[in-house]
């Protein structure tokens, strides 16, 4: 299956979870990202805002959807210079939904991406997002895939990890990573911020194995030495797949 996809000037790498525009980093909330690349993979198919919903938030999730919807596109749109009146890329089907409508040139991860804006020896000098390890966090069988810079934990509807629990705080935590280590910071949540069942008080590095309390609600990290990737599960309940398959 094809994890790397290209449409215009942009690069959409579905295994480093990041959008590209002529080699340069473009940051995408998480659900801008989720919504993003689950279009990107029914190129020309109608999306409805019902399959959005039930992909992005699953069934049991209660959030504003019409809302949170509506600013993803928004976000998707800014991103890629998109005008909604007269689209390159995502059209809108009023009353209905989402149709994912430029180009797509798709490629597997065993292919190299030939005329690419990106420096050929960035990945050798490590400036390639996957050369850092993979940061993870599993709650149950959900599978969340963290971002170089800063990840919101919390009950947020954008939060990077969100997590839908009374007992969470909108801004609840934040994981900051960087090129070797990730940094896990309470911000001044209403039920704390534990590591291994220590409250933390302030920013504390994470390391894998370890457990993350949002409240009574438990995280486990999960670090990838570089190289190895996981793709991310939009909307999905099913197990994470396993590094590098």
């Amino acid at each position: 299956m094809s994890d790397r996809f290209r449409f215009g000037e942009f690069e959409l790498d579905l295994a480093a979870y990041t959008l590209r525009r002529t080699g340069q980093r473009i940051k995408l909330e998480r659900l801008p990202m989720e919504l993003l690349v689950l279009l990107v993979r029914r190129p020309g198919i109608l999306v409805n805002r019902a399959e959005i919903q039930a992909a992005l938030w699953g069934p049991d999730v209660f959030v504003e959807h019409e809302t949170a919807i509506n600013t993803a596109v928004r976000k998707i749109r800014q991103a890629l210079g998109d005008d909604a009146e007269h689209p390159r890329f995502l059209e809108t089907i009023v009353g209905k939904g989402y149709r994912f409508i430029a180009p797509l040139e798709a490629k597997g991860a065993d292919q190299s991406l030939e005329g690419s804006d990106v420096d050929p020896g960035a990945e050798s000098s490590g400036r390639l997002h996957r050369e850092r390890p993979n940061y993870l966090l599993m709650r149950g069988k959900r599978e969340f895939v963290l971002e170089e810079g800063e990840n919101v934990l919390g009950r947020d509807a954008e939060a990077r990890v969100y997590i839908d629990h009374p007992s969470v705080s909108r801004r609840h935590a934040r994981i900051s990573i960087d090129s070797t280590s990730g940094v896990l910071e309470d911000l001044k949540s209403r039920n704390g911020t534990f590591l291994d069942g220590r409250r933390i008080e302030v920013p504390t590095e994470i390391r894998h194995g370890a457990i993350i309390g949002l409240g009574p609600i438990t995280l486990t990290v999960v670090v990838l030495p570089a190289g190895a990737s996981t793709l991310p599960m939009v909307g999905s309940s099913g197990p994470p797949p396993k590094p590098n398959s």
